[in-house]
């Protein structure tokens, strides 16, 4: 990064010391030896490292109106669109800037998700006739099957899961002994009442043969 700026200033400063240069110069020309610098493969990273510093990050936040108006110029301008485009190209800048604001993507869904008016445009985002057709034929895939089936397995497989399906068992086994235990003392308690009973016709059919 310092070998880098270290080269900017160096360019700047021979451009400098040659005057007719520097007098045809114009600001066109300095801003696309700039843009050209930055489209280099260290102008990219060292990008990339300005984007990953937290100081970095907090200047980005710009709250002067004059400083937000010079920023929102140079950023439309067609030299800057094509900059960001030819600089979106490469996949490690764009993995850098989604790191770099994954927290905040997720704060803001997360508020997103509370506010009942963005649930309800999502119900009706949801519920259109074409977004359902597509939603069926997606579920319907192969690839998404197979994408189910592998995270039911999973799930089925966990160690978690299984300490679950363990203590479920345990406990519907034990409310079944519970139970069976209770009906057997009833049948018991009942099998004792007609062993009384049949003693006490016995003991009354005696009584009578000896009269």
């Amino acid at each position: 990064m310092r070998k880098f700026f270290l080269l900017l200033i160096l360019m700047l400063f021979l451009s400098a010391c040659s005057q007719e240069k520097a007098s045809t110069m114009s600001y066109e020309e300095i801003k696309k030896i700039m843009i050209d610098s930055l489209q280099t493969e260290d102008g990219k990273k060292a990008l990339r490292k300005l984007l990953e510093e937290p100081s970095f990050r907090e200047l980005l936040v710009l709250e002067h109106d004059e400083v937000k108006k010079a920023t929102e110029s140079t950023l439309l301008s067609k030299e800057a669109e094509d900059f960001w485009k030819k600089t979106f190209e490469d996949p490690k800048f764009k993995e850098t800037v989604a790191k770099s604001m994954q927290k905040q993507q997720q704060d803001i869904m997360k508020e997103l998700i509370k506010d009942p008016s963005f649930q309800k445009d999502m119900e009706a985002f949801f519920g259109q006739p074409d977004m359902q057709k597509q939603l069926e034929n997606i579920l319907k895939s192969s690839n998404m099957r197979k994408q189910m089936e592998e995270v039911v397995k999973e799930t089925i497989e966990s160690p978690l899961m299984q300490t679950k399906w363990q203590e479920l068992i345990r406990k519907s086994g034990g409310e079944a002994g519970k139970a069976g235990g209770e009906t057997k003392e009833a049948g018991g308690g009942k099998k004792e009442a007609g062993g009384g009973g049949s003693g006490g016709g016995g003991s009354d059919s005696e009584q009578s043969s000896t009269q």
